[in-house]
């Protein structure tokens, strides 16, 4: 990928995250709601039906994709969640996946796993969905999550503005906020 394409790239998601957040009410709910509006080709799973599913022994498991950064999901994440890697394609065809294999997304608020649900159903893969409400949505319904030391409870909040869709018990640190003048 060159430069160029890279930075517009980047240019691009920032105007569209912009974009959503302005859209946005108060709640995760709405934000949610700007998101499947943002990408109606996308199908979502709910935080529910996951968690139903992860309870039935007879259905094939899903792989679950990470979508955030690696500070992110050191502080927690969902069991047995992957980190997705800087190639996701080629990361899903390394761990033996067909383009029928289900693949569960998901980030902080469901929008970059939204972007990553939209990649892999362009190169081919046809049962991807994207959790809704992402980890934020899981852990304030007091769902599990790990890290690398086994269960914890704490969140990454990315930032005070994001985190706001998080509940603040949850926050795995305390962001200083300092007014400017």
């Amino acid at each position: 990928m060159s430069l160029r394409r890279a930075v517009l790239g980047g240019v691009l998601s920032v105007l569209v995250v912009a974009h959503i957040e302005a859209a946005t009410a108060d709640s995760l709910t709405d934000l949610s709601a700007a998101i499947r509006a943002e990408f109606p080709e996308v199908s979502i799973m709910t935080t529910q039906e996951w968690a139903e599913g992860m309870k039935d022994a007879l259905r094939p498991v899903p792989i679950l994709l990470d979508v955030r950064e690696e500070r992110e999901y050191a502080v927690s994440h969902q069991p047995e969640a992957l980190r997705a890697e800087s190639d996701p394609v080629a990361q899903l065809r390394r761990l033996g996946a067909s383009s029928r294999t289900s693949v569960v997304v998901y980030c902080s608020v469901g929008y970059r796993s939204a972007l990553l649900a939209r990649k892999l159903s362009q190169a081919g893969f046809s049962n991807v969905r994207n959790l809704e409400g992402s980890i934020f949505a899981w852990a304030n319904e007091g769902r599990p999550l790990v890290n690398s030391h086994g269960p914890t409870d704490g969140v990454h909040p990315f930032d005070v503005r994001w985190g706001r869709y998080l509940e603040k018990s949850k926050w795995h640190w305390k962001p200083v906020i300092s007014s400017l003048r």
